[in-house]
């Protein structure tokens, strides 16, 4: 698999996109990858500003590219390889298209949530995750430096291998050590919590020969990606829950991980992407950057 080759990092002036640019130039100079900073503007907003300043759209958009490259060079990141872009229209339409324009492989962004839950990933964010057609980092406004605990939720799919082999990547580019982790939910575990009504689970009612079985299945499915990259010290772990969403973002705190690398379901002869509640909500929830690896079909662009 190659590594990421053209990086598209969207700017919205906020400090959280700022950090996302920084993860953004630090991921292009490492993988020697071109990097377009785009921002964009409202289409209402355009419309008041013409009224406002007796301006056409050409003199605004060279305003605000003005406005994006000051920005970029105030980062103080190195940054005078980066392209710049104006847009005008819907954020998230715009994104989607520069996208497809640039050939783009990985859209970086801030995740900046409401004012009321800033936790939370921002609405815009959100949908590109969900529908743009290139893998999408998201990047928390506490990130910084290199990762050092880099989560892989592992599903032992062919696009969860793929999530893998970036995880690996990334992990041998920051030093990083990797935990791969399989979530399965047993039939008994599930029983004890039919209705809702959830009791403790005895250490002697977890179905030893079945977890077993699923640690030897993921150990099968991670040793040809790991010797790919023999550099990364790999941990794989495999948790019996019922609630998949919830052990993940547990296992997230209990090993401080930094980033948080999982891929999503698509199906073929869709335009858009499908992806899982499941991950959608480890998205919304998760206390750090989150790398989305799409399938490949979905980032192939439109015909």
């Amino acid at each position: 698999m190659k590594a990421y080759s053209k990086i598209l990092a969207a700017i919205d002036f906020t400090p959280s996109c700022r950090n996302g640019l920084r993860e953004a130039v630090r991921l292009a100079s490492t993988h020697q990858a071109t990097l377009t900073a785009v921002h964009v503007l409202d289409e209402f907003l355009v419309h008041e500003l013409k009224k406002a300043l007796s301006l056409d759209k050409s003199a605004i958009r060279e305003e605000w590219t003005t406005r994006l490259r000051k920005f970029v060079d105030d980062s103080d990141l190195g940054t005078a390889h980066v392209q710049v872009e104006v847009r005008i229209g819907h954020p998230f339409a715009e994104l989607a298209e520069a996208c497809r324009d640039h050939e783009t492989d990985l859209l970086v962004m801030g995740a900046r949530g409401s004012r009321d839950e800033p936790g939370r990933v921002g609405a815009i964010a959100a949908k590109c995750v969900r529908k743009a057609p290139a893998d999408v980092l998201l990047v928390r406004d506490d990130a910084l430096g290199p990762h050092k605990q880099v989560l892989a939720c592992v599903d032992l799919s062919e696009n969860s291998a793929k999530a893998v082999k970036h995880a690996l990547r990334l992990a041998k580019q920051d030093g990083a050590t990797l935990t791969c982790l399989f979530v399965y939910q047993s039939v008994m575990l599930m029983s004890l919590d039919y209705g809702g009504m959830a009791v403790p689970v005895s250490p002697l009612i977890s179905d030893e020969v079945t977890l077993q079985t699923w640690r030897e299945d993921l150990r099968q499915f991670i040793e040809p990606l790991a010797a790919e990259v023999p550099e990364v010290a790999v941990n794989p772990v495999v948790l019996e829950r019922v609630n998949v969403r919830e052990a993940i973002l547990d296992h997230v705190k209990e090993i401080h991980a930094d980033l948080v690398v999982l891929s999503t379901r698509g199906k073929s002869g869709l335009r858009e992407l499908l992806i899982g509640t499941t991950a959608e909500k480890i998205v919304a929830h998760a206390p750090c950057s989150i790398l989305v690896v799409k399938p490949d079909v979905l980032n192939k662009p439109e015909v």
